[in-house]
């Protein structure tokens, strides 16, 4: 094998798990419980803060991700 289809075959699945990344994110924050998210932020779990920091604004949370999920899909 030479470099070029090694560095393309590296490229390919970078882009795959940052895809899967990207839609994972979607489906996981735009299904949270958000009761259940101000309970446990109520608890002192600092990650429950973060994630009802990002679903606070959906709208700019969803803007985000699909844009993201957008450029590694074209590149």
């Amino acid at each position: 094998m030479d470099g070029e289809l090694v560095f393309s075959i590296v490229g390919v699945v970078v882009l795959l798990v940052l895809s899967a990344l990207f839609s994972g994110t979607e489906t996981a924050l735009t299904a949270v419980s958000r009761a259940r998210m101000h309970q446990l932020e109520r608890r002192g779990v600092r990650r429950a803060g973060r994630v009802n920091r990002l679903i606070a604004r959906p709208e700019r949370l969803i803007g985000a991700v699909l844009l993201g999920n957008n450029l590694v899909n074209i590149l």
